[in-house]
């Protein structure tokens, strides 16, 4: 389990952990590797197309633009119609069936990718799924009401659309930066501990200052403050700075490469660039030192 996802307060946190969307991944997945590996001769090229493997890029990410910059012209023009320029509405419409049509490209690329994931990643690309496909059936509501002449149900539909897509590409975004789905790879991805380890040797820090500590190969940064000890990644969220050669300011860590700041109480970006926050472990004195756990919400 990744520290950075399972260690935060986020409400998007919750989300690697729900039994339900394990249960839809558990019965969608299997039935889905066996279509797109299975026996044929054609499944794994066509698979590795739907990935983007000769492109040397991910496929899925690029397909996306199309829904969300089609529908945004849907709906700046169904504000329009709703404000009385009505010769907008052919336009409106033919928008609507270009990012039905790219929708469902991406989906295809999206479920390649998705077929390949497992645990917490898995359960959130369930999730950035059914928020997509509610997108993209409100959408084709849309457009059926308004081929029947029910205009303002289409337009009002279209707009409920336009805000699970809204949903959907936060989900996307948090898939891709925040459990780095896709993006390139070149070390193993270290597996905290789930119980009290040793981090560091010294249990008597010094208030207002903080050191590199080390769980089991997770870097983590420790520091004490009204009587507390505290610990976070050592690991900055931007770029992968050790945060151990920041500096400390009123009760957090500046990362040396790029001026972050994140609270050493609870990992919370105080300052950006970075957008996402810091990993907060739970920690206790133990005999000569000092241990760790990840933080479990709630």
């Amino acid at each position: 389990m990744n520290p950075e996802i399972s260690s935060t307060d986020r409400p998007v946190d919750a989300v690697p952990s729900s039994d339900v969307l394990g249960r839809i991944a558990a019965a969608l997945a299997p039935p889905l590797a066996a279509a797109l590996e299975g026996d044929g001769p054609l499944r794994r090229p066509i698979k590795d197309i739907l990935h983007g493997t000769f492109l040397g890029h991910p496929l899925h990410p690029m397909l996306t633009d199309i829904p969300i910059g089609a529908w945004t012209i849907t709906a700046l023009f169904d504000v329009l119609e709703v404000a009385g320029a009505e010769r907008y509405r052919d336009a409106a419409d033919l928008s609507l069936v270009a990012g039905a049509l790219g929708a469902v490209a991406s989906a295809v690329t999206g479920l390649a990718d998705w077929s390949d994931t497992k645990d917490e990643p898995q359960r959130m690309g369930m999730l950035h799924a059914l928020v997509n496909s509610s997108a993209l059936a409100c959408y084709l509501g849309s457009f059926a009401a308004r081929r029947s002449g029910a205009r303002g149900v289409g337009i009002a539909a279209a707009f409920g659309g336009y805000a699970l897509l809204i949903a959907g590409a936060y989900l996307g975004g948090e898939l891709s930066f925040g459990m780095q789905l896709g993006v390139k790879h070149t070390a193993i991805p270290i597996e905290p501990p789930q119980t009290f380890v040793r981090a560091h040797d010294d249990a008597d820090l010094d208030p207002g200052t903080m050191v590199p500590g080390d769980a089991q190969g997770v870097p983590v940064l420790l520091s004490r403050a009204d009587g507390k000890l505290r610990a976070v990644s050592g690991v900055c969220t931007h770029r992968g700075a050790p945060l151990a050669q920041g500096t400390v300011e009123d009760g957090c860590v500046r990362c040396p490469w790029h001026g972050s700041r994140f609270s050493l109480a609870t990992g919370a970006v105080v300052e950006g660039p970075a957008t996402f926050p810091l990993a907060h472990f739970e920690t206790k004195r133990t005999k000569g030192g000092i241990a760790v756990r990840p933080h479990r919400p709630g």
